[in-house]
């Protein structure tokens, strides 16, 4: 199971949201801190503000905060509203689409993964002192990536 950008930056961003002093979140701000497009970051800002997960905040000082408290906000929630039909295999156009059965089993892994996630909330996500899992410090190359501080 891999999330889409849209949605890993989605969660990013309200992680930072979570973890500030409620003051609006720059996007381009952001988008530079994470090394990452803007125009990719303004989609997504977009869609936490259309999904209710954000409001936007106009003017000069303007950007995005979180719609409601953290604790409030459940993981897999946000994932489901970000990663609109989710699914782990294409089987429309498979010739096994009338006689397989893996797509029920990835259908109850995917389940799985969903029932994980609604255990948490983006308080949770958003602890500090956890170094992220080791395991994804590495590009899509499989170069090891340096932290950021």
């Amino acid at each position: 199971m891999q999330l889409t950008l849209h949605t890993d930056l989605g969660l990013r961003i309200l992680i930072v949201l979570a973890r500030g002093d409620g003051a609006p979140l720059s996007l381009p701000a952001f988008a530079k801190a994470q090394r990452v497009s803007y125009n990719h970051v303004a989609k997504v800002g977009q869609a936490l503000v259309h999904e209710g997960l954000a409001t936007s905040v106009r003017g000069r000082n303007g950007g995005i905060r979180l719609a409601r408290p953290a604790a409030e906000i459940g993981l897999g929630d946000a994932v489901r509203r970000l990663e609109k039909g989710m699914k782990l295999a294409q089987c429309g156009s498979c010739i096994l689409r009338n006689d397989c059965r893996l797509s029920c089993i990835l259908a109850e892994a995917l389940q799985a993964f969903l029932v994980v996630l609604d255990r948490h909330t983006l308080a949770d996500a958003a602890q500090t002192g956890f170094p992220a899992f080791p395991g994804w410090f590495a590009n899509a190359s499989g170069t090891e990536l340096a932290p950021v501080d």
